[in-house]
Protein backbone atom coordinates (compact mmCIF):
# COMPACT_ATOMS: atom_id res chain seq x y z
CA UNK A 1 0.00 0.00 0.00
CA UNK A 2 1.33 3.44 -1.12
CA UNK A 3 2.04 5.78 2.75
CA UNK A 4 -1.01 8.33 3.03
CA UNK A 5 -0.52 11.72 4.32
CA UNK A 6 -3.42 12.16 6.42
CA UNK A 7 -4.43 15.17 4.55
CA UNK A 8 -8.26 14.69 3.61
CA UNK A 9 -10.00 14.59 0.72
CA UNK A 10 -12.83 18.04 0.08
CA UNK A 11 -15.80 17.16 2.11
CA UNK A 12 -17.32 16.39 -2.58
CA UNK A 13 -14.44 13.92 -2.94
CA UNK A 14 -14.85 12.42 0.58
CA UNK A 15 -18.49 12.01 0.34
CA UNK A 16 -18.49 10.57 -3.19
CA UNK A 17 -16.23 7.74 -1.98
CA UNK A 18 -17.83 6.79 1.11
CA UNK A 19 -21.24 6.72 -0.38
CA UNK A 20 -18.96 4.17 -3.58
CA UNK A 21 -17.69 1.95 -0.09
CA UNK A 22 -21.73 1.86 0.42
CA UNK A 23 -22.62 1.24 -2.98
CA UNK A 24 -20.27 -1.71 -3.58
CA UNK A 25 -21.33 -3.12 0.05
CA UNK A 26 -25.38 -3.06 -1.65
CA UNK A 27 -24.06 -4.76 -4.89
CA UNK A 28 -22.14 -7.46 -3.38
CA UNK A 29 -25.48 -7.89 -1.33
CA UNK A 30 -27.69 -7.91 -4.11
CA UNK A 31 -25.35 -10.40 -6.36
CA UNK A 32 -25.02 -7.53 -8.42
CA UNK A 33 -21.33 -8.95 -9.21
CA UNK A 34 -21.24 -7.54 -13.10
CA UNK A 35 -21.73 -3.54 -11.62
CA UNK A 36 -19.34 -4.50 -8.84
CA UNK A 37 -16.67 -5.26 -11.43
CA UNK A 38 -17.42 -1.48 -12.95
CA UNK A 39 -16.12 -0.23 -9.85
CA UNK A 40 -12.87 -1.85 -9.87
CA UNK A 41 -9.88 -0.54 -12.00
CA UNK A 42 -8.35 -2.51 -14.88
CA UNK A 43 -5.24 -3.19 -12.58
CA UNK A 44 -6.82 -4.00 -9.37
CA UNK A 45 -5.21 -5.99 -6.79
CA UNK A 46 -7.26 -7.76 -4.08
CA UNK A 47 -5.57 -9.54 -1.62
CA UNK A 48 -6.59 -11.39 2.03
CA UNK A 49 -3.32 -12.44 3.50
CA UNK A 50 -3.08 -15.36 6.11
CA UNK A 51 -2.45 -14.36 9.73
CA UNK A 52 -0.51 -16.27 12.11
CA UNK A 53 -1.34 -15.59 15.83
CA UNK A 54 1.55 -14.92 18.10
CA UNK A 55 1.77 -15.05 22.35
CA UNK A 56 2.67 -11.39 23.03
CA UNK A 57 5.92 -12.55 24.79
CA UNK A 58 6.45 -13.49 21.26
CA UNK A 59 9.11 -9.89 19.95
CA UNK A 60 10.11 -11.50 16.89
CA UNK A 61 9.65 -8.92 14.02
CA UNK A 62 5.81 -8.62 13.11
CA UNK A 63 4.65 -10.90 10.05
CA UNK A 64 3.46 -7.78 7.45
CA UNK A 65 1.59 -10.31 5.48
CA UNK A 66 1.50 -14.44 6.28
CA UNK A 67 3.31 -16.64 4.10
CA UNK A 68 0.17 -17.20 1.67
CA UNK A 69 -2.92 -16.19 0.62
CA UNK A 70 -6.52 -16.59 0.79
CA UNK A 71 -6.94 -13.99 -2.22
CA UNK A 72 -4.64 -12.54 -4.35
CA UNK A 73 -6.51 -11.84 -7.48
CA UNK A 74 -5.87 -9.32 -10.18
CA UNK A 75 -9.66 -8.54 -11.89
CA UNK A 76 -8.71 -11.10 -14.61
CA UNK A 77 -9.19 -14.02 -11.42
CA UNK A 78 -11.97 -11.26 -9.54
CA UNK A 79 -14.00 -11.83 -13.39
CA UNK A 80 -13.41 -15.86 -13.03
CA UNK A 81 -14.80 -15.67 -9.66
CA UNK A 82 -17.53 -14.26 -10.32
CA UNK A 83 -18.17 -16.58 -13.62
CA UNK A 84 -17.90 -19.45 -11.16
CA UNK A 85 -20.63 -17.76 -8.70
CA UNK A 86 -23.48 -17.06 -11.61
CA UNK A 87 -22.60 -20.59 -13.14
CA UNK A 88 -25.14 -21.93 -10.99
CA UNK A 89 -22.64 -24.80 -10.35
CA UNK A 90 -21.41 -23.82 -6.61
CA UNK A 91 -23.72 -25.75 -4.77
CA UNK A 92 -22.94 -24.48 -1.47
CA UNK A 93 -24.45 -21.11 -3.09
CA UNK A 94 -27.61 -23.11 -3.44
CA UNK A 95 -30.22 -21.86 -2.40
CA UNK A 96 -29.22 -18.64 -2.14
CA UNK A 97 -27.31 -17.24 0.67
CA UNK A 98 -28.11 -14.35 2.22
CA UNK A 99 -25.30 -12.23 2.89
CA UNK A 100 -25.26 -8.55 4.45
CA UNK A 101 -22.21 -6.44 4.90
CA UNK A 102 -21.92 -3.65 7.32
CA UNK A 103 -18.89 -1.19 6.56
CA UNK A 104 -17.61 1.01 9.44
CA UNK A 105 -14.98 3.06 10.58
CA UNK A 106 -14.36 4.49 7.48
CA UNK A 107 -11.07 6.43 7.40
CA UNK A 108 -10.28 8.74 4.16
CA UNK A 109 -7.15 10.27 3.05
CA UNK A 110 -5.26 11.45 0.51
CA UNK A 111 -2.97 9.07 -1.20
CA UNK A 112 0.79 10.21 -2.46
CA UNK A 113 -0.62 10.42 -6.19
CA UNK A 114 -3.09 13.36 -7.02
CA UNK A 115 -6.46 11.37 -7.27
CA UNK A 116 -6.17 8.76 -5.47
CA UNK A 117 -7.23 7.87 -1.69
CA UNK A 118 -6.37 5.47 1.23
CA UNK A 119 -9.39 4.35 2.77
CA UNK A 120 -9.34 2.39 5.86
CA UNK A 121 -12.51 0.43 7.04
CA UNK A 122 -14.27 -2.63 9.10
CA UNK A 123 -16.39 -4.57 7.20
CA UNK A 124 -18.63 -7.79 8.71
CA UNK A 125 -20.31 -9.97 6.92
CA UNK A 126 -23.37 -11.66 8.04
CA UNK A 127 -23.89 -15.11 6.43
CA UNK A 128 -27.44 -16.78 6.80
CA UNK A 129 -27.00 -20.25 4.65
CA UNK A 130 -29.47 -22.64 4.75
CA UNK A 131 -31.88 -23.09 8.17
CA UNK A 132 -29.95 -21.76 10.79
CA UNK A 133 -26.49 -21.56 9.93
CA UNK A 134 -25.52 -18.37 10.47
CA UNK A 135 -21.85 -16.77 9.68
CA UNK A 136 -20.02 -13.06 11.19
CA UNK A 137 -17.15 -12.90 9.71
CA UNK A 138 -15.14 -9.67 10.13
CA UNK A 139 -12.30 -8.12 8.23
CA UNK A 140 -10.36 -4.46 8.44
CA UNK A 141 -9.76 -3.37 4.79
CA UNK A 142 -7.13 -1.04 3.38
CA UNK A 143 -7.73 0.25 0.15
CA UNK A 144 -6.69 2.59 -2.87
CA UNK A 145 -8.93 4.18 -4.77
CA UNK A 146 -8.64 6.53 -7.80
CA UNK A 147 -10.44 9.07 -9.27
CA UNK A 148 -10.98 8.14 -13.03
CA UNK A 149 -13.83 9.63 -15.37
CA UNK A 150 -15.41 11.53 -12.26
CA UNK A 151 -16.26 7.98 -10.40
CA UNK A 152 -14.10 5.96 -8.25
CA UNK A 153 -12.19 2.79 -8.72
CA UNK A 154 -10.73 0.60 -6.57
CA UNK A 155 -7.29 -0.54 -6.86
CA UNK A 156 -5.88 -2.23 -4.67
CA UNK A 157 -7.63 -4.10 -1.70
CA UNK A 158 -5.76 -5.56 1.66
CA UNK A 159 -7.96 -8.19 3.29
CA UNK A 160 -7.29 -8.63 6.92
CA UNK A 161 -9.21 -11.17 7.95
CA UNK A 162 -10.02 -11.48 12.20
CA UNK A 163 -10.17 -15.16 12.53
CA UNK A 164 -6.83 -17.62 12.24
CA UNK A 165 -8.90 -19.88 10.45
CA UNK A 166 -11.63 -19.86 8.33
CA UNK A 167 -15.06 -20.07 10.51
CA UNK A 168 -17.27 -21.21 7.59
CA UNK A 169 -17.17 -24.13 4.90
CA UNK A 170 -15.93 -21.97 2.32
CA UNK A 171 -15.13 -17.97 1.40
CA UNK A 172 -17.77 -17.60 -1.65
CA UNK A 173 -17.66 -14.03 -0.71
CA UNK A 174 -16.34 -10.93 -1.28
CA UNK A 175 -14.76 -8.55 1.28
Amino acid sequence: MPAETHALLSIDQHLALTQTLYREARLLDEERYADWLELLADDVHYRMPLTARRFRADRSAALAEGPGYVFDDDKGRLGLRVQRLESGLVWAEDPRNRVRRIVSNVEIYRAETDGEATVHSVIEVHRSRIDAQQRRLTAGRTDLWRLEGGSWRLVQRLIQFDHPVVIDSNLNVFF
